[in-house]
């Protein structure tokens, strides 16, 4: 359990920094550098899905700091936690439609099958959670919202290696850094520890 509650706690500032982003410049489209607000607000509805874990990453990690200030996870707080990583999970849901239109190649197919993985994984995560503690499925709320968020992640780094760096933003770099520190953090609460 306090291996599970440390990693919710290391969470936070990556949480955090995710929510942030969500008002720095991340990528270039039009000429134009856009933030994600600014896609969200004007763009069609497919980007409000595709950048969900922007929108839900600050109220996870408030959702975690009042858990860690109160010692416990109240019912509420596990259903809202629950509730923000699957509405986040519309982005990686938006990705997989987009990558099997009948007009995609074989490289943007196989990004899609990726996609798939991750929702899969994150669906297994919760889903292998719901016997366990309190906050060892708090822990796992959290790991799937990580594996969510790889592919919008990955997206935005593809656009960066094919198009080129000029394409992302100064907000891309602190996406890219927090989605590899929520990796980082987890990928202990994925392997059974050795004391069980």
């Amino acid at each position: 359990m306090e291996r599970s509650r440390r990693s919710v706690l290391l969470s936070v500032p990556p949480l955090w920094l995710i929510g942030v982003c969500l008002f720095l410049p991340t990528v270039r489209a039009c000429e134009r550098m856009e933030t994600p607000a600014s896609l969200i607000r004007g763009g069609p509805v497919l980007f409000s899905g595709m950048l969900a874990p922007y929108l839900f990453a600050e109220l996870l990690a408030i959702l975690c700091i009042v858990a860690l200030a109160r010692h416990r996870l109240t019912p509420f707080l596990r259903r809202a936690t629950l509730a923000a990583v699957a509405l986040s999970g519309a982005s990686a849901c938006v990705l997989t439609y987009m990558s099997f239109f009948p007009e995609s190649n074989h490289t943007e197919q196989q990004w899609g099958v990726f996609d798939l993985a991750c929702i899969a994984a994150a669906v297994a995560a919760v889903g292998r959670a719901r016997r366990a503690d309190e906050w060892t499925r708090q822990a796992r709320a959290l790991v799937a919202f990580t594996f969510l968020t790889l592919p919008m992640a990955v997206f935005l780094a593809r656009i960066g290696i094919t198009d080129g760096p000029r394409h992302l933003g100064y907000g891309a770099w602190p996406l890219f850094a927090a989605v590899v520190a929520l990796c980082a953090i987890h990928v202990r609460d994925l392997v059974p520890s050795s004391s069980a």
